[in-house]
């Protein structure tokens, strides 16, 4: 198990390495800050995280004299980035021979913490013997299933009370049913599925006097929405602490997480770290990101203080990054519950590394377990074992046209409809679709052939007819003439190619309109809007689809990005791109069959 992951985490560690080089800079200028400690280098690129510099991460300068390059590296630590900039702190011996407009060759590393915890987690992970029993888990050692006190009463979220699997889960959870194996929580799209973690953890809280709960998720923003949920009761707040890596910003912080005081920020912005001792006296729930986990695995807490351990969008970590809480904090010989919630069926982690991919890196210890694992499989009677998993299907977000083809090609088309008719019927009368789709079908394909074209041997494309098709769409949505408005708010623009997102943000700026959100895929996982709009891009030569294929790019054979791209939508989905090509996918051949039957094409 260490040994494989290991492996595969190096594979990546040397191709991040690889990639980090290509923002490398020549004869750049180097400015002094108004702290005289530090100076300030510009990087273009640094507003998309292209490269991603973070606080307390590193570079190397070389001073540039004329057309040749000193010899000496000096290492320079970030103390803060902005928009466009970072400030360094460098060694005495550059900053006393500083002078204005002196030039440098740049190097860009990346922080290597997160790959060390992971190593560290995999390697911890098989040396505890009982976590085989969480990490491969043959039968559920928990037998009949003991209900806890009448659910309907002490539900915080009425809306779970009345939702069958929400709260099938939630109860499972709360007893401890599948103990010590996880439980997982499979949430398709919208079907409510962080709203059922975070009512588990505030009835287990509730429920078990001595529970003490760490609450995960891969990214800040993931793990900024659990703590928002749960503050919004009072009783929590007092005992919630969200606790966030010394890299993040203050001014990065949603405003009621700042207002609610529950985060590790002193009173000038800079993260603190309260020690182990203030954390178990004053803390029944902690929140972080499951790296930031690593420095909780690194404190020495008793075995078992922390009881249940929860990973939300656990799909988008790959599992040496979701074992660093597990391995570090959960102790299952004395009853440490493990839950997971997530969707194998929408995007995986990011990565770099093709041959990581190629050999499973890939895959999340959700998606592990759920494809692998038989305690996890459907029965023969079509079902799961509801001690260990509970399937939610209850769609509260799209239109029942928009989520017909997902359901049944991802779901088994159990999916059910509970988005609210006045939403989802809004734009079904809208005078732009195609007229026999009027009335039931607010899904509308548009072919264009346009042609793909890309800057320098950039391997992101952008396609100049499709931005104007876009824009074209943009424009009528904005401008509907009586029945439902439509504002800048309610639109979403996604385009797998970063280089197609930004020729999109370009248009719409020059026609004034900074309110709709454009971006990659990834960026939209978990987000809904009234009208989603999809550029795919790719339109002609062969060898371009291969290079897709190599740099995992586009839409094409990735049913995974197929599936979030076009579930995002609640009352109206356009898609924008070349029929000719997205025909030759198995998924997107479907879908544009599905639209042409229903005369939305």
């Amino acid at each position: 198990y260490s040994g494989r992951f290991g492996k595969l985490l190096h594979t990546e560690e040397i191709q991040m390495e690889v990639d980090i080089q290509r923002y490398n800079m020549q004869e750049a200028p180097l400015q002094r800050d108004s702290n005289p400690r530090l100076l300030r280098l510009k990087v273009p690129g640094l507003a998309e995280n292209r490269p991603s510099v973070l606080k307390g991460d590193h570079l190397f300068v070389q001073e540039r004299f004329g057309g040749s390059v000193g010899t000496i590296r000096y290492k320079g630590y970030v103390h803060h980035t902005e928009l466009l900039e970072v400030k360094l702190g460098f060694h005495n011996q550059l900053l006393n021979k500083f002078i204005t407009g002196m030039t440098v060759d740049v190097q860009f590393t990346f922080g290597r913490l997160p790959l060390r915890l992971q190593h560290r987690a995999v390697q911890e992970a098989a040396a505890k013997p009982m976590m085989s029993h969480v990490l491969f888990p043959q039968n559920s050692s928990v037998g009949a299933f003991q209900n806890i006190r009448d659910p309907n009463a002490i539900f915080f979220d009425r809306m779970l009370r009345d939702n069958e699997e929400q709260n099938r889960a939630v109860r499972h959870i709360v007893a401890g049913t599948s103990r010590p194996a996880p439980y997982l929580i499979f949430g398709p799209p919208g079907t409510g599925k962080t709203m059922t973690t975070v009512e588990a953890i505030k009835q287990v809280h509730n429920l078990n006097a001595k529970s003490v709960i760490l609450a995960c998720a891969p990214s800040n923003s993931a793990a900024d929405l659990l703590a928002q949920r749960l503050i919004k009761e009072a009783q929590f707040k007092a005992s919630l602490f969200r606790m966030n890596a010394v890299s993040r910003r203050w001014d990065s912080l949603p405003q009621d997480l700042k207002d609610a005081r529950c985060c590790n920020y002193d009173s000038r912005g800079e993260v603190y770290f309260p020690s182990k001792e203030e954390i178990m006296e004053k803390y029944r729930i902690v929140v972080t990101t499951l790296v930031t986990a690593g420095r909780l695995a690194s404190a020495n807490f008793p075995p078992g203080h922390f009881t249940h351990i929860f990973i939300d969008e656990s799909g988008h970590a790959v599992e040496p990054e979701a074992v660093i809480p597990v391995s570090g904090l959960l102790s299952p010989e004395s009853g440490g519950q493990l839950v997971l919630a997530g969707d194998p069926k929408q995007l995986g982690p990011v990565l770099r590394s093709p041959v990581a991919i190629k050999h499973g890196l890939a895959m999340s210890l959700l998606e592990r377990l759920m494809t692998q694992c038989p305690l996890y499989q459907r029965g023969e009677d079509g079902q799961y074992d509801s001690r260990v998993l509970t399937k939610l299907v209850r769609n509260y977000r799209s239109h029942p046209a928009i989520l017909k083809e997902p359901n049944e090609m991802f779901y088994h088309g159990e999916l059910e409809v509970y988005a609210d008719p006045l939403v989802r019927e809004s734009l079904c009368r809208w005078e732009n679709l195609p007229e026999p789709a009027k009335g039931n079908f607010p899904v509308n394909f548009h072919g264009v052939e346009g042609t793909d074209e890309r800057e320098g041997n950039s391997p992101s494309f952008f396609n100049a007819r499709e931005v104007a098709t876009v824009l074209d769409y943009v424009h009528e949505l904005l401008n509907i003439r009586g029945g439902m408005r439509v504002t800048q708010k309610d639109i979403g623009i996604i385009s797998p190619y970063r280089r197609q997102v930004q020729k999109i943000q370009q248009a719409l700026r020059l026609q004034n309109v900074s309110d709709i959100k454009v971006g990659s895929v990834e960026e939209f996982q978990g987000q809904e809007r009234l009208v989603i709009i999809v550029s795919t891009v790719r339109s002609t030569r062969q060898e371009y689809l291969k290079m897709d294929k190599d740099y995992n790019l586009g839409f094409l054979n990735n049913p995974k990005r197929f599936n979030v791209a076009i579930t995002r939508a609640k009352a109206l989905l356009i898609v924008v791109g070349n029929p000719y090509t997205l025909s030759r996918d198995e998924y997107w051949g479907r879908f544009l069959e599905y639209c042409r039957r229903n005369g939305g094409y």
